[in-house]
């Protein structure tokens, strides 16, 4: 793809200025890709995406973590009332009743309160990219099932139309084997092809229908699949620029970055909780059958002990371990991208010698059979050519559809197929 742009009315360093502009975003292009025309329509996408059962899910636990963060902001510290009473016998005095009460409450430190809402804001934005999350594997699922149900449905229709072409033949052959122009045995050799098409028609088509039937299961709602002819997906920008593309807005990095995020949060909390948080209290208490009324105050400190520094070893490490995860799905994800795009890249130069053997087959197979009419090659030539036109023909077809899937998928990766909410937040 060319640009043209007309810079005459730039002038001095504002020139300059511009033309590093244009060529920076000409850099940062985003890489381009012609969805597949055989898709299923995006609303349809997207509302079997919606209803998915891990998608319902994981926007359930959104409403569980944004609750864990008001409690995270409320605090755990809570009032706790006291009351005790006891019998008091004193020789030469008697009996008399004391009893007490009072009210305690922990208070949490100044600088705590901020490090907890930021745990409960990170539990909340991860919670959000496992919602997107579960839409792009259920997205995956989908496009695997779509083609599964695409593929049988091509197969049995390619040998649906192998068998209606092979009856007509088998009636050529019926008439030539009348007007003596043809032997009994190709009477037979025509019958069996056309038997052994009809049987794997109908094999076909029961692995059509079971490819349909779990797609249905899986994603109600659907249209059914159906094979569609148009032009290839274009591809444009190189498998770098792919990579960019897919990590810049992937879920499951997002997910583990949050993650070290609130690990790394936590840490500085079980830190900050080695200055223990004191409890408050105040209490009364009334003895000897009243004669002593007493009012006070209580102040418990607990003595930080191994416990509470072995909590910060503990989350400091976690936090280590995700980010060597992040780096290695980092590696997982650009590798399966770049095996994404040289693969549509392998597929596409296959195909077009692919199609190209498909249509040199087709056309000696209609040779063949008019020589055979001609009484020029014998019946099992003609077989056979057409056999050969229909094994290129299937695996043109194939590859085609592995095509689709394969810049689907690619596609998919990129965030760049079916936008959904969460890819924008």
């Amino acid at each position: 793809m060319k640009r043209f742009l007309n810079l005459s009315f730039f002038k001095g360093g504002n020139g300059c200025l511009a033309i590093l502009f244009v060529m920076t975003g000409v850099a940062h292009a985003a890489p381009e890709l012609t969805p597949p025309a055989d898709l299923p329509p995006p609303a349809a996408a997207n509302a079997a995406l919606e209803a998915h059962p891990d998608v319902l899910a994981a926007q359930a636990r959104v409403a569980s973590a944004l609750a864990e963060g008001r409690r995270l902001n409320a605090g755990e510290h809570e009032y706790l009332a006291r009351a005790g009473y006891a019998r008091r016998r004193e020789s030469g005095i008697g009996n008399s009743s004391d009893w007490e009460m009072g009210i305690e409450r922990g208070l949490r430190l100044p600088g705590k309160a901020r490090l907890d809402g930021e745990i409960g804001a990170t539990l909340a934005d991860a919670a959000e990219e496992r919602v997107g999350d579960a839409r792009h594997e259920a997205a995956r699922d989908l496009i695997a099932s779509w083609y599964a149900a695409l593929r049988g449905q091509s197969d049995a229709l390619a040998w649906r139309e192998q068998a209606v072409l092979l009856q007509r033949q088998r009636e050529v052959v019926e008439k030539r084997v009348k007007a003596g122009d043809a032997a009994r045995m190709e009477r037979s050799q025509a019958e069996a092809a056309l038997r052994q098409a009809e049987a794997e028609a109908r094999r076909a088509e029961t692995v059509a229908a079971e490819a349909v039937a779990g797609l249905s299961a899986r994603f109600p709602g659907l249209p059914t699949p159906s094979p569609k002819s148009g032009t290839l997906p274009v591809l444009a920008g190189g498998a770098d620029e792919w990579v960019n593309t897919a990590l810049e807005h992937n879920h499951e990095l997002a997910i583990l970055q949050k993650e070290s995020e609130h690990m790394r949060i936590l840490a500085r909390r079980q830190k900050a909780d080695l200055t223990p948080d004191p409890t408050l209290g105040v209490h009364y208490s009334r003895e000897r059958g009243g004669l002593d009324n007493l009012i006070g105050v209580s102040l418990i400190l607990p003595l930080p002990g191994e416990n509470r520094r072995a909590r910060i070893d503990v989350a400091n490490e976690e936090a280590r371990a995700l980010v060597l995860r992040e780096a290695g799905a980092k590696a997982r994800i650009e590798g399966e991208i770049r095996i994404l795009h040289a693969r549509l890249r392998g597929t596409f130069n296959r195909l077009e010698a692919q199609e190209e053997v498909a249509r040199q087959l087709d056309n000696y197979a209609d040779v063949s059979w008019r020589a055979y009419q001609m009484g020029e090659t014998p019946l099992w030539e003609a077989l056979n050519a057409r056999k050969g036109a229909r094994d290129a023909r299937r695996e043109t077809t194939l590859s085609r559809l592995d095509a689709h899937e394969t810049a689907a998928r690619l596609l998919l990766d990129s965030h760049r197929l079916w936008p959904m909410r969460e890819d924008h937040h």
